[in-house]
């Protein structure tokens, strides 16, 4: 996929946003994982074609965030291993944002982060990290740093599709909470021990989610480990099989769990009611967590 947008807001109403009821997001990104998030958020209709001629069209009912992409701007790859000035690759004169969303970019730019999101004036920054080479855990803690002391909060998930509300009510959980993405959440409908009916509250930040729920309908309930794990590839996840220390596993296998989470946590939520509405329990699942 090929995405080119660089200040998209050309319509939006400018007086919403001074008023604080936008959210003002800009993406600054090295790697084509950022034209992914960015692609789910405005979710516009040859997005996904995963499901090819069986498309249903899932994603509808989503709807579309463009209006709060005020802009992106790609990071080359061919820098040297070295910058002198890594504020020479920032944007020119970029936009005044509420929050910034970092994705694969040149180390020493990272480093810097803090520079930019002071002068953009944004409230928070987001550094997902779907590869270890992205934001070593060394460098995690010093940019942290640095932005805690211009006080903007910032969230480095391992991978973005871990990603969840932190209870504190600042522009990251608003991001979370308007956008519905992060960790997945979902609900389905079981029928016998089969899933009939899936629903999507709150996707992975890559837009994987509709397309897993699409795949385990019709699924019996002892198979789901099996039709997730095959689904959650076949999107496809993109996070690395680096094995990183700080999370105790790969990328790509922690973001197959938090899909395997999800679903396991409707499914019980599904029985229970089930039970409340005095109908005949469904045979409990097999569906396992477990990292083995």
């Amino acid at each position: 996929m090929t995405l080119k947008i660089y200040y998209i807001n050309t319509e939006t109403n400018l007086d919403e946003f001074e008023k604080g009821f936008m959210l003002r997001i800009y993406f600054l990104y090295g790697d084509d994982f950022g034209e992914k998030v960015a692609g789910n958020l405005i979710n516009f209709s040859t997005f996904c074609t995963s499901c090819g001629d069986a498309c249903e069209h899932c994603r509808r009912d989503y709807g579309s965030f463009a209006n709060y992409i005020y802009g992106l701007n790609r990071i080359p790859r061919d820098l040297p291993p070295y910058l002198d000035k890594p504020e020479d690759y920032f944007p020119r004169n970029p936009p005044k944002c509420d929050l910034l969303i970092v994705v694969g970019v040149h180390q020493d730019i990272l480093a810097s982060i803090s520079v930019l999101a002071e002068i953009m004036g944004v409230k928070g920054v987001i550094v997902p990290i779907e590869d270890g080479s992205w934001c070593p855990a060394g460098l995690q803690k010093q940019v942290e740093r640095s932005l805690e002391e211009i006080g903007v909060v910032s969230a480095f998930p391992r991978p973005f599709c871990v990603l969840d509300e932190r209870g504190t009510g600042d522009i990251i959980d608003r991001f979370i909470k308007e956008c519905k993405v992060g960790r997945p959440i979902v609900e389905v409908e079981i029928q016998g021990n089969i899933i009939t009916k899936g629903h999507v509250v709150r996707t992975a930040p890559c837009g994987s989610t509709f397309y897993v729920m699409q795949q385990i309908k019709l699924t019996r309930i002892y198979r789901m480990n099996e039709k997730i794990s095959e689904a959650h590839h076949a999107y496809p996840c993109t996070a690395s099989m680096q094995y990183d220390k700080t999370i105790g596993d790969t990328y790509l296998h922690m973001g197959g769990y938090a899909i395997r989470q999800a679903i396991k946590d409707a499914i019980d939520r599904e029985l229970t009611r089930q039970l409340v509405r005095e109908k005949p329990p469904v045979q409990k699942s097999v569906l396992t967590i477990s990292r083995a």
